[in-house]
């Protein structure tokens, strides 16, 4: 009670409070930049890693016209250039990165016959004289389209399908299948190999996370893989082990190409 005031009267009054906030936006901003360094440098990351693959298949085909005298210069010189094309593409999304401000890109959704961009993949891996022994089985129905970019989708089945080899025994074949469910096609790879530790398992798809020996994984090949898989609108889960302490199945659900009105 206000001395002076008369009873059952309240004083009223104001609270008047300043704080000097900037500090705390300069900190923010720090914040904000920092993160945006580090997405750079996990992207920049991703496409080193992903321009691997191409690069080791020109090297090969470049070996293969030095030492083999059987080999056909001008299929060569066909596949070497569209090897140099899916590095400008992949070059070309740091690019678009760098100038948006984000990771997406305006993909070009087209019917893609699956069972066509898991043999180019496989034609890739044949190059690679790690993965040159492996068995491969491509069981994928003929007739199953998904809605997609197939430079994309093949980055996809590399990185899964070399993965697949990494953990198994050449003698045994990785397989993969497709089936359709209604608007969506489910495509699995399956291997029978040592299968994924459990503590890895969950976050497999975060950057820098790998379930290889070290200097053998970089852990970005997966995560790669979740970001064109979610650009397409689609689902990847991976089930492992399969069989008793062995073998690993990731599952992919791409929307499919019905042809009607699309």
């Amino acid at each position: 009670r206000v001395q002076g005031a008369l009873p059952g009267e309240r004083a009223g009054g104001q609270v008047l409070v300043i704080e000097d906030v900037t500090e705390l936006r300069t900190m923010e901003a720090r914040l904000a930049h920092n993160e945006r360094l580090a997405s750079i440098g996990r992207l920049a990351a991703g496409v080193a890693h992903e321009i691997g693959n191409p690069v080791t298949a020109i090297a090969c085909l470049a070996q293969n016209l030095e030492d083999d005298d059987d080999t056909d210069p001008s299929e060569a010189g066909a596949q070497i250039l569209a090897q140099t094309r899916r590095i400008s593409r992949i070059v070309e999304s740091l690019v678009t990165f760098s100038h948006s401000g984000g990771n997406e890109q305006d993909l070009v959704l087209e019917p893609v016959p699956v069972t066509d961009v898991v043999n180019e993949a496989l034609e890739l891996l044949a190059l690679d004289p790690d993965h040159k022994q492996q068995t491969f089985r491509n069981d994928c129905d003929a007739y199953h389209r998904v809605r997609g970019d197939a430079q994309r989708l093949v980055q996809v089945f590399v990185n899964l399908l070399g993965n697949a080899a990494d953990a198994s025994a050449d003698t045994d074949p990785v397989v993969i299948s497709s089936s359709a469910h209604g608007q969506s096609v489910e495509i699995r790879v399956e291997d029978q190999g040592h299968g994924i530790a459990p503590e890895v398992r969950d976050a497999l798809f975060e950057p820098f996370v790998t379930n290889k020996s070290p200097g053998r994984g970089t852990g970005l090949g997966l995560a790669m893989v979740y970001s064109i898989i979610e650009e397409h609108y689609g689902s990847i889960r991976v089930d492992s082990p399969i069989d008793s302490s062995r073998g690993t199945r990731f599952v992919i659900e791409l929307p499919a190409f019905t042809g009607q009105g699309e």
